[in-house]
């Protein structure tokens, strides 16, 4: 948000327009986005909503925060912009590390924030470095607090010889983590007592995770008791007898699971009002494998649940350390397992690592033994999984194949889910738009909307999940107005669903920046974008393809703006974000380096462009084809560049 859209929102407590300003290094420009959305979007406990405290009622939501620093001037003071967001800014929240400590900028920001307002309300957060290690000979270049933030602010308003005492959180992992740290701004921001807001919010989240595990069992449960009453009906009485008592004892072990999850481990040592959801999922995998190895049928079920119960919450190495260490398990389970496998599948997917996706969906199908008669629904499932894989690796031929499989087993299945078939020809369509073939993606596509709404209403995340998909199809065919349209659609649905850090949205923030980048509205873009790259940077433990793909096309915005500079840097980091997803070469290989060539064009660095632009072309041939849609658009991209003529900008997801 930039100090003009102060105006449009109303000033809290009657004064401010901004609740917090963020100061940061430019070298900390990630961990300050990641802040700005955490803080905008955390929800206070609604028993706390309205509280009066030293600085005020508290609010449900603290909104805005500013932290869109526009690039500062060589020389001289702030801009009369950021000087005027610090005068309406009720905190400020200062991101401390070394750079942060060696920044004149950081440091006038306090400064004047502090003759303003005081000393009060300024607020620490700890990123990299060590608090007051300039007063330890050879320590000085890990010190964090920059000069403004050591020291009190003097009558005359200049800074004095006293020592300040900041109100500090520590991100790192070794001291608060991320999610305490915020909890602490959020406490200073708000006037709160710290340990209000971790009780609270731990009641929340182990209500929430109670009925997530509650849901499983009963459905467990439930599942066991209808395959006993099938059984029943074509086999003879001792048998009826015998398989009784087995989901007996199955349901007895569920309940007892259920119950023993929740159990204190220690009721000396261990408050209840501390345990969280992680605790919570991680005591329920080590129950799983535990006691239910005798049961590996429901424990594969209750594993899968589990991982989708991590994954939901981005917990990506936890989901992959609950069904690896009980692969054996798994195998047991036979049909039973296959669920657990696809989850598998999605969480390697998840984490950019595509062959080891692929491997688990084999590993599933291998499970559901050779007679494709034989559990159609589950062998869709499976093709559905691969091919959605498939399609992230580019590997078009193979994905549409495998989605034609999908299609063909969920039309026999008389057990296939509400919503499959849609899901099916929404995967598809997307697929087949990405190779160029628009008009049966359109059709295709608009087939499985009509589904998805009639089946499952017109506010359900997957409506929204075939909105995004439209759009994304008017947006490779070049109808941009009609992409923005579907997309804005989309982001509706999923905004309403949603948290505010769930991927889904990521993807379609990108997809919406992309939009707005083609349209020519690089602010729009330009915020969507480094949204989504905020969501991607939360949900994965390190690079991820994703984050190269919006980082491309916040390159292209920087070129626009003339900062040449930081538009490769940017694209620098998306190549390393793609080396680390794709592990081998893969076509947004020679998408990017095309993309990098009309940088290098637009600063007047023709030579390096041509170079950039053959380099490129020669992975697309390599890895698409020269026969390829998106390589034939390409070669057309690097021709007029290679003229001197105005190119388009186009990107593989």
């Amino acid at each position: 948000m930039t100090p003009g859209d102060a105006e449009s929102h109303d000033r809290q407590d009657g004064a401010y327009a901004y609740r917090a300003f963020i100061s940061y290094s430019h070298r900390d420009k990630d961990l300050a986005q990641r802040l700005h959305r955490a803080v905008e979007s955390y929800r206070i406990p609604s028993k706390l909503v309205g509280k009066v405290t030293g600085v005020g009622k508290v609010p449900r939501r603290l909104r805005p925060i500013f932290r869109d620093r526009e690039e500062l001037p060589a020389s001289g003071d702030l801009s009369a912009e950021l000087s005027r967001a610090l005068q309406q800014s009720q905190f400020l929240v200062v991101i401390c590390s070394p750079a942060a400590a060696k920044s004149k900028w950081v440091n006038e920001e306090i400064l004047q924030f502090k003759r303003v307002h005081g000393d009060n309300r300024v607020l620490a957060l700890v990123a990299d470095g060590e608090p007051h290690a300039s007063n330890t000979p050879g320590a000085e270049d890990r010190e964090c607090f920059p000069v403004a933030l050591r020291f009190r602010m003097g009558a005359d308003g200049e800074l004095s010889s006293i020592p300040a005492e900041p109100i500090a959180a520590d991100v790192r992992r070794e001291a608060d983590g991320q999610r305490l740290a915020v909890q602490k701004l959020i406490a200073g921001l708000t006037g709160l007592k710290l340990d209000e807001l971790v009780q609270r919010e731990t009641q929340r989240r182990i209500a929430q995770a109670t009925a997530v595990a509650t849901g499983a069992v009963v459905g467990m449960v439930i599942t066991g008791g209808l395959a006993f009453y099938a059984n029943s009906l074509r086999i003879e009485a001792n048998a009826q007898r015998i398989i009784a008592q087995h989901e007996a004892a199955a349901a007895r072990a569920a309940s007892d699971y259920l119950a023993g999850t929740f159990e204190l481990s220690n009721p000396a040592t261990e408050n209840p009002r501390t345990i969280t959801a992680l605790t919570i999922l991680g005591r329920s995998a080590d129950r799983a494998r535990r006691e239910l190895a005798d049961q590996p049928a429901i424990q594969a079920r209750l594993l899968a649940t589990l991982g989708r119960a991590y994954n939901n919450l981005g917990l990506l190495s936890e989901a992959q350390n609950a069904f690896e260490s009980a692969m054996p398990e798994i195998n047991k389970a036979g049909p039973d397992g296959v669920e657990a496998m696809l989850v598998l599948a999605h969480t390697y997917a998840s984490q950019g690592s595509l062959e080891k996706a692929l491997g688990a969906v084999r590993h599933a199908e291998s499970l559901l033994g050779k007679d494709p008669k034989q559990n159609a629904s589950q062998r869709a499932k499976a093709a559905l999984t691969e091919g959605r894989i498939l399609t992230s690796a580019s590997r078009v031929k193979e994905g549409v194949a495998a989605f034609d499989r999908a299609l063909a087993y969920y039309r026999v299945s008389k057990d296939a889910p509400e919503g499959a078939l849609a899901t099916a020809l929404n995967n598809r369509g997307l697929l087949l738009s990405d190779d160029g073939q628009f008009a049966a993606a359109e059709s295709s596509l608009t087939e499985s909307l009509a589904l998805f709404q009639k089946e499952l209403g017109p506010g359900h995340l997957s409506t929204g999940k075939g909105w995004f998909a439209l759009a994304q199809n008017s947006f490779n065919a070049g109808d941009l107005p009609k992409a923005r349209i579907r997309i804005a659609n989309a982001l509706r649905i999923e905004r309403a669903v949603l948290d505010p850090d769930n991927p889904i949205l990521g993807d379609t923030l990108s997809m919406q920046g992309q939009i707005y980048q083609g349209l020519g509205q690089y602010a729009e873009a330009e915020r969507s974008l480094r949204e989504a790259v905020s969501i991607y940077r939360n949900a994965f433990d390190g690079p991820h393809y994703l984050i190269g793909i919006a980082e491309v096309y916040l390159g292209l915005i920087e070129s626009e703006r003339g900062y040449t500079t930081a538009a490769l840097s940017t694209l620098d980091d998306a190549k390393r974000n793609y080396d680390a997803s794709y592990g081998k070469i893969h076509p947004n290989h020679g998408d990017l380096l095309i993309n990098r060539a009309k940088v290098l064009a637009k600063a007047g660095r023709m030579g390096e462009a041509r170079t950039d632009c053959a380099a490129g072309m020669t992975i697309l041939r390599d890895t698409l084809g020269a026969d390829a849609s998106f390589t034939k658009q390409m070669a057309g991209e690097c021709a007029a560049l290679v003229a001197g003529k105005p190119t388009g900008v186009a990107e593989r997801r």
